[in-house]
């Protein structure tokens, strides 16, 4: 696992866990061969609940594709649609 180096000193933080997520964590830690801090550290790293601007530019953009490209399959399929009823009706006015 790779660490990811923390500016400035350490300093010592008590927590409480529930024992499952203890023994969870304490599990981690030993199949990558790193302290139970190194895993609650990787593990706040990785854990940003803010979606950057980019990242909100880019969610907008693809909502703004499905939305167009939706649009565009329900006039195609409005289009087969009428196609198919129109051939019905070619059918039911000329029975074989």
């Amino acid at each position: 696992m790779q660490t990811i180096s923390q500016p400035g000193a350490m300093q010592r933080k008590p927590i409480l866990m529930p024992a499952n997520l203890i023994e969870k964590v304490e599990r981690i830690a030993k199949d990558k061969n790193v302290s139970f801090a190194e895993v609650v550290r990787n593990a706040i790293d990785v854990f940003d609940a803010d979606i950057s601007t980019e990242d909100e530019a880019l969610l907008e953009a693809l909502a703004d594709e499905v939305i167009r490209s939706t649009a565009e399959l329900v006039a195609k399929i409005d289009n087969t649609i009428k196609r198919i009823d129109e051939t019905h009706a070619m059918i039911k006015e000329h029975p074989g």
